[in-house]
């Protein structure tokens, strides 16, 4: 008898603390609530010391700590949570969320792929999951992720601003004036998305709407610089040279101490044959920044253009220090070096340009001519063959996207068996031209030839896994 009392009160003793620690759990909600940050992490302590594992408590603590800006804190909090009770959403989507915030993308993916398992359903924590994807170099699956969570979520702005991102840097201009046009209908205040739709839709041809999206941004944010920048190279790209330069030595005016205005002014006076003032400019660029590889590179072609091979040289051997794998800094360099007598030097610097970027037909037909004038027949006639080879394929692929635009236009029009009739020659011309396969497939869906629109749907999506699936 006296055992099985002993026994009831060790029993009453263990399990008297619990109520007593959910109660300052539900109080540090309340207080939490209410905004009372303070006393929410004075409970939830409580709360932990009389029952240390509970998960709840150490996820809310984390909770409260990150709202305090004690991210470190908050990160310990939500691993306790995570081991005490792995199968609490909460916990891992808090913690792998703020890892991602902190910058440690590495160690998040596996706190929100459990998050993810424990709730498909979670738009915001796919989202986080495909962030963390696109820094480890999982672009297919990062942009899966994406569209998972827009389906989750068609109203969340940064999913459509990073879909933007991503498929602009996919080259899918189209794709990617798409997605950002609704990150900026959903958030018409959102810096992020208005700057990245402009970039797209100068990229997407549309010039006019990209300048006035990029001018409208300025107004609203006339201090910022990457706003500038941006119009700048809008208005380079349409060719309004004068507006560009008038919008860059606003930049300076604004940055002084910017090497990126600077330099973008010294592109800009290059392109109008102002090759002084462009010199001007990029010498400053080049004092501002040790680091930055471009303003030396583009001395160095001013400094070729005025006729100063030396200077150029030199130039362009403080490019390349800067940044090693630079394949246009090692072409020019060779070209130089070739136009000064060395051939040996233009040799090895066409070889680097190669070795970096091997589709360079110019690469390959220069080096083929160095070694000709050294007596290298077979050598010569190996790059120069290669050089061919790429040329042709280079000339198809600018024929082919000729026959895309051509045939969207067609298409556009209403002139369904002239679409058809040119997305077939761009699939012809570059048959491993991902585009061309989807604009096809678009088409002949628009035809109802499915089955047809269906094989060139897939041969798309295997080519560039990155474009939108077939509806």
């Amino acid at each position: 008898m006296a055992l099985l009392l002993t026994l009831l009160a060790a029993a009453a003793a263990q399990s008297a603390p619990t109520p007593a620690a959910h109660a300052r759990y539900e109080a540090g909600l309340r207080h939490e609530r209410a905004g009372e940050l303070a006393s929410a992490e004075v409970a939830y302590r409580d709360a932990l010391r009389l029952l240390p594992g509970l998960a709840r408590a150490h996820d809310r603590l984390g909770w409260v700590l990150g709202q305090m800006g004690r991210t470190a804190e908050a990160l310990d909090e939500f691993r306790r949570a995570a081991e005490a009770d792995p199968k609490l959403f909460d916990a891992q989507y808090h913690l792998g969320a703020t890892l991602w915030w902190t910058g440690d993308a590495a160690s998040a993916l596996i706190p929100l792929r459990a998050a993810v398992a424990l709730d498909p359903r979670h738009a915001e924590a796919r989202y986080y999951l495909s962030l963390c994807l696109k820094r480890a170099g999982e672009l297919d699956a990062a942009l899966e992720e994406l569209r998972r969570a827009i389906a989750l979520n068609p109203r969340l702005p940064p999913a459509h601003l990073q879909l933007g991102v991503m498929l602009q840097q996919m080259g899918d201009s189209a794709g990617a004036v798409k997605a950002l046009r609704q990150a900026v209908a959903l958030d018409p205040r959102s810096k992020d998305a208005r700057q990245n739709l402009g970039l797209a839709l100068s990229f997407d041809g549309q010039a006019e709407e990209a300048i006035a999206t990029l001018r409208a941004l300025v107004a609203d944010f006339p201090e910022a610089e990457e706003p500038r920048l941006n119009l700048g190279s809008a208005l380079l790209q349409k060719g309004d040279l004068d507006a560009a330069v008038a919008v860059y030595k606003e930049l300076v005016a604004l940055h002084p101490d910017k090497a990126t205005a600077h330099y973008n002014l010294g592109l800009a006076l290059k392109q109008k044959d102002d090759l002084a003032g462009a010199e001007t400019a990029l010498r400053r660029a080049l004092e501002l920044d040790l680091s930055l590889p471009d303003p030396p590179y583009t001395l160095g072609v001013v400094l070729w253009q005025a006729n100063r091979p030396g200077e150029a040289i030199a130039a362009l051997r403080n490019a390349i220090l800067r940044r090693p794998d630079f394949p246009e800094a090692h072409y020019l360099l060779g070209t130089i070096l070739r136009t000064q007598g060395d051939l040996e030097g233009a040799a090895a610097a066409f070889r680097l340009t190669i070795a970096q970027q091997p589709g360079l037909a110019e690469a390959h037909m220069s080096l083929g001519q160095v070694l000709r004038r050294q007596g290298d027949s077979a050598g010569a006639a190996a790059a120069l063959a290669e050089a061919e080879r790429l040329t042709k394929k280079k000339t198809d692929a600018q024929a082919a996207a000729f026959a895309i635009d051509l045939g969207k236009r067609r298409l556009a029009a209403g002139d369904l068996p002239g679409a058809l009739e040119s997305l077939r020659e761009a699939v012809r011309l570059a048959p491993d031209l991902a585009q061309a396969h989807y604009q096809l497939a678009l088409a002949l869906q628009r035809q109802g030839a499915r089955s047809e629109a269906r094989t060139h749907f897939d041969t798309a999506r295997r080519l560039a896994p990155w474009l939108a699936p077939a509806e």
